[in-house]
């Protein structure tokens, strides 16, 4: 039992049980080695909050008993070697608790064995003769562990219970077989560890004038792992792995007083020095990914003023934040303060002003505005910035005049700051209907804009401010011809939450400091202009060296673009390499890509794609809508190819998705990355031999085999409407040349695991990353 006072304004106690008590049981000797291996006898029961190995016994208070399953319920034992490679097992069926089993085993020194309990129902399908790494790979169907109610007989059945001995030893000693630890010094101790926590929140609310909301559990594993796959320091899932927030219903009746149960896969993310006590379980201080319970209560008399709570999931001081499967977390969370509680940092007072108030940020209007968190920013809709001088939108202004116009304006999708994981880096709307902390509009004249709407340069202005509690991440903002989100979208924009910025400025490559680099690629091209080291959108750039983490490299895969679209898509997020993703359209997020959240940080924006070629107006109004023309291309748009210029004009589109005084780079500029033909190794690539462990290329910019080189993520591409492919093999980048003679396609770079770079014809529907290049030197 273990009891915490929040020693603050606000009085939390925390209770949190842990299941326990430990029955381990001994693995007796077994029979004499045959032909096929060594049988060895084994016994296998269940553990309470134990350790992969038991090598002695340990004695702890037992503070619940967790119900178990009567039986080992199709129990399947594997052996692999210390490589992960499969020497032998198979599946045993159903076995008693403790009886007496004979398995089959080779003789080694230094081997793993994986034990599972799939259990009585379909949670876990049969391992097979898989290598360790495709086991660790294995999705577990979570709806069977969820349904899974432990207060009713016999339901426990269905749970699946593991166990993965690291580093083990089969040896025979003195005529027996045995299973040792590796210095032969004891038996190991069978005990097969339940696969879910089980987490469970009990609150009592009682604050003057407010009243408890919404509860969440974030920063929850989306899915379960059979054997898990720790990274470098020891943690898992990996922070690219796919993450989910659940919403807790929480009554308005009964708000204050409620309780909830749910299993949740493990979630080890380590210790934080600098959380000294209770009330520094802060996100400041808590490892990246690390789950908690998030309360939101509302003012009773205005619900956008709100008080923001956060109690950080650990296993023992204050200083853990792990999570493991086989416990049972209980807590109970009481709220008791007189006023804001300013002096503890794990509550955050919310009392926003509209993104209007305090906002003379008038900056240049592009398709892409890049802010730092908490920055804030205005801009005239109907205008866009061309070569530094201020452009109508005609498009817009065609398409809109008299009556129609711009009359409201929405937060249409974000990222959050780490994949799935940190907060949604715009920012969490008043509600579903109000907007207008993260983005507001008013007309220049002050007039009602509901009621004359905008639809020329200098009658209105756009207001964003981005959140300041984030690293940083994407979204897209919206005006509409209908008040309060209503009708269709006129015309959005794609915000770049990022401390990155590069001066549009100047002829000169900038090394330092690393948030104003920008890189001249001078090979083949001495008269290049600056570009920008990292894809747009992307949160890192790297020079001269590779990301070391998968979380690194996702951090500069940047956005996808169809050729000639404003519009920003989503690219990979995983550590895996995927040959193709084909539920990319899917209600629910798919494996491998990076998720956009809505307005209000929790819901998931579907990949939508959809078969067919659409006019430009029609792009405009639907940009979270891949297009592509019978579904595989090569067309998006229903514009004629021969008349079609997309991006591929003398000075900056209207269509250019970069940044004021930056446009898509052209296949001249990127000359310097395609060198040497079609042979592999050649001279323009830096890390050939660690490409596939560096996730991308190092590609020389100023000179072959010397000078500096920048890195080429293998972010995979968006081929078809309903497809993502290559990831982790592949690197295609965008330019805004556009082949002549071949009119719907147009020049990409491409370059991959096996073949060169090279710049084949694309079609005009794919959706590539792709790079930044200044309009001009000054």
């Amino acid at each position: 039992m273990r009891k915490i006072i929040y020693r603050s304004c606000v009085a939390v106690i925390l209770f949190a049980e842990l299941t326990s008590c430990e029955d381990y049981i001994p693995a007796p000797s077994g029979t004499a080695m045959n032909e096929d291996g060594v049988p060895v006898s084994v016994s296998i029961g269940f553990a309470d909050d134990t350790d992969d190995y038991i090598y002695s016994p340990k004695t702890r208070t037992v503070v619940a008993d967790a119900p178990k399953p009567d039986k080992l319920y199709n129990l399947e034992i594997r052996q692999y070697d210390a490589s992960g490679n499969h020497l032998t097992g198979k599946d045993y069926g159903t076995v008693g608790i403790g009886k007496s089993l004979e398995v089959t085993l080779q003789e080694a020194n230094d081997c793993q064995l994986v034990l599972v309990a799939r259990g009585n129902g379909p949670a876990v399908s049969s391992l097979g003769t898989k290598v360790l790494g495709d086991v660790q790979s294995m999705i577990v169907n979570s709806s069977v562990i969820n349904a899974i109610d432990p207060s009713q007989e016999n339901s426990m059945n269905a749970m699946p219970y593991v166990l993965h001995l690291k580093h083990v030893k089969v040896a025979t000693v003195e005529g027996k077989a045995v299973i040792q630890s590796l210095d032969g010094s004891y038996d190991a101790r069978l005990l097969l560890k339940r696969l879910a926590t089980r987490l469970t929140v009990t609150w009592d609310y009682s604050v003057t004038n407010y009243k408890l909301k919404q509860l969440l559990i974030q920063s929850v594993p989306l899915n379960y792992t059979i054997v898990d796959k720790p990274e470098s320091d020891g943690t898992f899932p990996s922070i690219v792995s796919q993450f989910t927030t659940l919403e807790v219903p929480v009554a308005d009746a009964d708000a204050a007083h409620g309780s909830y149960s749910c299993w949740v896969p493990a979630n080890v993310r380590g210790e934080s020095a600098a959380a000294t006590t209770e009330t520094q379980r802060t996100k400041a201080n808590a490892p990246v990914g690390s789950t908690f319970f998030n309360f939101v209560a509302v003012n009773n008399t205005d619900i956008k003023k709100k008080l923001d709570y956060r109690v950080y999931i650990g296993s023992g001081t204050s200083t853990d934040f792990n999570m493991y499967r086989n416990k049972d977390y209980a807590y109970t969370v009481n709220f008791a303060h007189v006023g804001i509680p300013t002096d503890d940092n794990r509550v955050t007072y919310i009392d926003p002003i509209p993104a209007s108030e305090n906002n003379d940020n008038l900056v240049p209007t592009a398709n892409c505005f890049m802010v730092e968190p908490g920055g804030a920013f205005c801009f005239d809709p109907f205008a866009f910035q061309q070569n530094g001088v201020e452009q109508t939108n005609t498009q817009l202004t065609t398409w809109y005049s008299g009556a129609t116009g711009i009359k409201s304006v929405r937060l249409l999708w974000q990222t959050r700051e780490n994949g799935d994981v940190g907060d949604p880096v715009m920012g969490i709307v008043n509600s579903n209907a109000d907007h207008i902390n993260i983005v507001d509009v008013k007309r220049t004249d002050g007039s009602d804009i509901k009621v004359t709407p905008a639809n020329a340069k200098g009658q209105c202005r756009i207001y964003c401010r981005v959140a300041a509690n984030t690293t940083g991440g994407n979204g897209v903002i919206a005006a509409y011809d209908g008040p309060d989100g209503t009708g269709n979208i006129v015309w959005s924009w794609h915000v770049w939450v990022t401390d990155y910025k590069p001066d549009a400025s100047g002829s000169e490559q900038v090394l330092e400091p690393v948030n104003k680099r920008k890189l001249l690629f001078s090979l083949n091209n001495a008269n290049v202009l600056p570009m920008m080291d990292r894809n747009l959108g992307a949160m890192a750039g790297y020079v001269d060296e590779a990301p070391t983490s998968f979380v690194e490299m996702s951090k500069t895969n940047g956005f996808h673009y169809q050729w000639g679209r404003k519009d920003p898509f989503p690219s990979s997020y995983t550590t895996k390499k995927i040959s193709a993703i084909t539920n990319k359209n899917s209600s629910t997020p798919p494996e491998g890509m990076l998720n956009r959240y809505g307005a209000d940080g929790i819901t998931y924006v579907v990949n939508d794609g959809r078969s067919g070629t659409i006019s430009l107006q029609t792009s405009c109004q639907q940009p979270l809508v891949f297009y592509a023309a019978n579904r595989v291309g090569p067309a998006w748009t229903n514009v004629s190819s021969s008349s079609f210029t997309g991006w591929d004009e003398t000075n900056k589109p209207v269509w250019d998705p970069c940044p004021a005084g930056w446009r898509v780079a052209s296949r001249v500029d990127l000359a310097a990355v395609r060198q040497d033909g079609t042979a592999l190794p050649n001279n323009n690539i830096k890390n050939y031999a660690t490409r596939n462990e560096d996730g991308g290329y190092l590609l020389y910019f100023q000179q072959l085999s010397g000078g500096y080189s920048s890195y080429f993520r293998f972010t995979g591409y968006g081929r078809y409407m309903d497809t993502f492919e290559f990831i982790g093999d592949l690197c295609s980048i965008a330019t805004r040349s556009k082949v002549v003679s071949e009119a719907y396609k147009s020049y990409s770079g491409w370059f991959n695991t096996s073949n060169s770079y090279d710049i084949p014809t694309k079609y005009q529907s794919d959706a590539l990353p792709l790079r930044c290049v200044q309009e001009k030197a000054d």
